[in-house]
């Protein structure tokens, strides 16, 4: 197989599950993909070169970790932005520059990715605490490259600093789009739920996430999907519309229908095309 910069390190999980531990021996950082739970929230997100940046190596010592594998790197350049000294630290916003320390709320999660905890369900609780006057600082060991796309896709801002080898500040805020806009909406819905769900009978995977904790009812729909074939669906009971799912899905090609069937459940479907 192929690699290039902006290979998913997903991919080359999935060629050879092998690599785990070629691609943990690079870094200390990279450890934490022995974590089945995390392995699935990041690296579905992440490429050769977000990695190479968390870990503050070389893209090309992923290619040597992982030749023995039989991974070859692609003849074809791949253009990657690269960090100069001078943009590491790039200028402050103006929102942060004029909010007051007493309306930032800090968060620290360095421990629980040293110790191998996923800190997601405790870092959208603090996103949920936030208003057009707040921001959110999460302390890290590095720079959390999928929650910022996951976040920036919800409407916020964000801002990194690295404060030194092992210290890495992420700022995130409500961006204009955010304040301006309205909250996103459910998809709509041409066909009724229940005339799609007709229409993929007998082709439908069922999957209950009520019973899951954050984040796991996501990890294991977007597990599900990577494994359904796409003249399939994936009928899904959940306790609430997943916001933060939402445009992943849409990134990856799936459309959704929903039925939301009382307080605390709510039936999805999602499929790429109808049979």
């Amino acid at each position: 197989m192929h690699i290039a910069a902006n290979t998913k390190i997903a991919t080359i999980l999935k060629e050879k599950p092998e690599a785990i531990e070629a691609i943990a021996a690079i870094n200390k950082h990279f450890e934490k993909l022995r974590n089945p739970l995390l392995r699935k929230i990041l690296a579905s997100r992440v490429t050769i070169a977000d990695a190479a940046k968390i870990g503050g190596c070389r893209i090309e010592d992923f290619y040597e970790r992982l030749a023995p594998l039989g991974f070859e790197q692609s003849a074809e350049p791949v253009a990657v932005a690269v960090k100069t000294e001078a943009a590491e630290n790039p200028e402050r916003p103006p929102f942060l520059v004029a909010l007051p320390e007493s309306r930032i709320i800090s968060l620290d999660v360095s421990e629980d990715i040293a110790t191998g905890n996923d800190p997601f369900l405790k870092i959208m609780d603090a996103v949920e605490q936030l208003d057009e006057q707040k921001a959110l600082r999460l302390l890290n060991t590095f720079e959390p490259t999928p929650l910022i796309a996951i976040l920036q896709n919800k409407g916020y801002a964000s801002y990194t600093e690295t404060k030194g080898p092992e210290l890495v500040h992420t700022y995130f805020w409500l961006g204009a789009a955010r304040s301006e806009e309205p909250a996103a909406e459910s998809p709509k819905q041409e066909t009724s739920f229940e005339e799609l769900l007709d229409a993929f009978k007998g082709i439908t995977r069922r999957v209950d996430v009520r019973e899951m904790e954050m984040p796991q009812p996501m990890v294991t729909i977007l597990h599900e999907m990577e494994q359904l074939p796409q003249e399939q669906a994936l009928y899904v009971i959940h306790r609430r519309v997943p916001q933060f799912l939402l445009p992943r899905l849409a990134e990856r090609g799936y459309k959704l229908a929903l039925k939301e069937a009382g307080p605390d459940e709510v039936y999805l479907l999602i499929y790429k095309e109808l049979p």
